[in-house]
């Protein structure tokens, strides 16, 4: 199973650009982080979708956060998680989808985190305890490094399967690691990379990670 992570800034840069670098990535699932959420925003991800050969599998708005689903991924069912609102900050959430893919069900799971502590790490636990039991994949844009709380409190009982991987933002110039990827334990990693050749069509790039 192939899953890709990506911050695309709500289709600002290049929406075609996303469209034909998640078609030629060929995902089973897709978690999206600044998903269009404002006006027409049901179009935007609609639209997106269609034009990589997707279909969005958690509908609602959840704060720009979303997964798309490939046509081996059968879609079970969707919920959203909103946070706490916090005054000042962007109020957080995490879009869950349950697939079945060549027989086997899981979670997936789409959020993004705050800019600043204590309410990142604060969100990441929250995050974390929404989630479901089972198989499970989550996504994140952290807006924090490997090692840090956030980035250990999204992690908890899960396999860093991005581990080792180059950083993801900015686009421009690449130097911090700030999206991450983590799976159940019996979810083996077979192959992960940065997929640099997204060049600027988001201020971030993709994570790629393959599962069997």
């Amino acid at each position: 199973m192939r899953v890709v992570s990506w911050n695309v800034r709500s289709l600002r840069d290049d929406a075609r650009g996303v469209a034909r670098v998640l078609a030629a990535l060929e995902p089973d699932v897709v978690c999206l982080q600044e998903a269009p959420r404002l006006l027409l925003w049901r179009t935007a991800r609609r639209r997106l979708a269609r034009r990589a050969g997707l279909r969005v599998l958690s509908p609602g708005r959840a704060c720009g956060v979303t997964v798309l689903g490939g046509h081996r991924a059968t879609a079970l069912g969707a919920y959203d998680v909103l946070l706490p609102p916090r005054p000042g900050l962007h109020r957080r959430a995490v879009a869950v989808a349950r697939v079945e893919v060549d027989g086997r069900a899981l979670g997936v799971a789409s959020t993004h985190l705050d800019l600043r502590d204590p309410p990142r790490t604060d969100s990441a636990a929250r995050v974390r305890a929404a989630l479901p039991d089972g198989p499970l994949v989550l996504a994140a844009d952290v807006n924090a490094p490997p090692g840090a709380p956030a980035w250990e409190a999204l992690g908890d009982g899960l396999v860093d399967a991005r581990a080792g991987l180059g950083p993801t933002f900015p686009a421009r110039a690449p130097d911090r690691c700030i999206d991450g990827l983590w799976a159940s334990p019996g979810l083996r990693v077979t192959a992960a990379r940065v997929a640099a050749e997204a060049g600027l069509a988001s201020d971030h790039l993709p994570l790629v990670v393959d599962l069997r």
